[in-house]
């Protein structure tokens, strides 16, 4: 029996390149109904992100953070511009 794959996304907004308008900003806001998720990049770690949920928040490295953006696109939200 395998295991599942998690969907790994192509693009995230604070990815660099010559198309991403949202890279340069210091937050991105998911949100689905009045619920939403904040993502801001650590200012002393490039490779880690704060991430506001409900009341709680934790640090996780970029690729846990590309993860969970994919996971909640994947429910329905939608990133706030």
């Amino acid at each position: 029996m395998g295991s599942k794959r998690e969907k790994y996304p192509e693009r995230c907004p604070w990815d660099k390149g010559p198309t991403q308008k949202m890279s340069d900003r210091d937050e991105w806001i998911l949100s689905c109904g009045s619920e939403f998720v904040r993502f801001s990049r650590n200012k002393l770690d490039q490779h880690h992100f704060h991430v506001f949920m409900k009341d709680s928040e934790e640090q996780m490295l970029a690729f846990r953070a590309r993860l969970l953006y994919q996971k909640l696109l994947d429910k329905g939200y939608k990133l706030e511009e």
